[in-house]
């Protein structure tokens, strides 16, 4: 994979030099937050949230940097397999990366549910000096949503594509306004379509492709969001 940018802040603190990469499961050091006590009324937003990590991109088969991956076969087969299922977790809107790989594993998973799928510009991956991580344009994501289930669905496409003046000057940055975005949100469960490092930075979790983290908010401590469970995808092939 390409080299990871040593003035990245999150490429020291959440990965391994070249993840995420396809890697074993016991080659990570899984970081799980300590169980707290949640004080009533301390925390602002949704009361639960369902972190899914995209399926297996391109990208992740290949170790290439490829230009925002789309998924993989096998990625594909594993976000259809939450269809049906993912309504068990009650989310009410589903916030996604406007990175292709989570775009259509949320289009995928989230088939025949009734929950709105908004685009998000700051729940895009970490490492913006890698290709992979660099969103297209409106007009490249239309093409795309053209082809999906739902895909005439998805709101916010232009405000996630089209760089605004008070855009995140960093990662770390943009996972304090991602954080801020869902604080502000008047539902009680969100969903987040995301990436290895925006879960990690998130919560500490170390998600395998098309895994579901389930969260609640957490007050003190290093992370954001303590982790109640962990649900591996129902169907396809397992991959990291």
């Amino acid at each position: 994979p390409p080299p990871v940018s040593s003035s990245s802040h999150f490429s020291q603190r959440c990965r391994p030099s070249g993840a995420p990469a396809a890697m074993a499961d016991d080659e990570w050091q899984t970081v799980t937050p300590a169980r707290e006590p949640t004080q009533p009324g301390a925390c602002e937003g949704p009361s639960r949230v369902v972190l899914l990590r995209h399926g297996q991109s391109l990208m992740n088969l290949t170790q290439e940097d490829i230009p925002d991956s789309v998924l993989s076969e096998d990625g594909l087969k594993q976000a259809a397999s939450w269809r049906g299922c993912i309504g068990r977790f009650g989310a009410e809107v589903v916030l996604v990366s406007p990175l292709r790989r989570a775009v259509q594993t949320a289009c995928l998973a989230f088939e025949g549910e009734a929950a709105p799928l908004e685009l998000c510009r700051h729940a895009r991956e970490l490492w913006w000096d890698e290709k992979v991580n660099t969103p297209g344009t409106p007009a490249e994501m239309r093409r795309l949503l053209r082809g999906l289930p739902r895909g005439r669905e998805v709101q916010e496409v232009d405000e996630a594509l089209v760089p605004g003046s008070d855009d995140p000057e960093t990662e770390e940055d943009s996972i304090r306004r991602l954080q801020q975005v869902l604080a502000a949100r008047p539902e009680s469960t969100v969903a987040v379509v995301c990436h290895w490092g925006v879960i990690n930075a998130l919560c500490g979790a170390n998600a395998s492709n098309c895994d579901v983290i389930e969260c609640e908010p957490r007050v003190g401590g290093r992370f954001n969001f303590r982790i109640l469970d962990q649900h591996k995808p129902p169907g396809g092939p397992r991959t990291s």
